[in-house]
């Protein structure tokens, strides 16, 4: 039989505080990276539009 001790019980939510930081790092790094890709993008968008002229 397996008893759940204290010190699993911290470990568990050590780990999860870990992964909230974590995550919350990870959006900023997809915004980012999603703003970045939507800039790219309106450049594109220019760069056709000049070609085009």
């Amino acid at each position: 039989d397996y008893d759940y001790d204290h010190d699993d019980e911290q470990l568990v939510q050590e780990i999860q505080q870990q992964l909230q930081s974590h995550n919350s790092n990870q959006m900023e790094m997809i915004e980012q990276m999603v703003n970045r890709k939507y800039e790219l993008e309106l450049w594109r968008e220019e760069i056709q539009h000049l070609k085009n002229y």
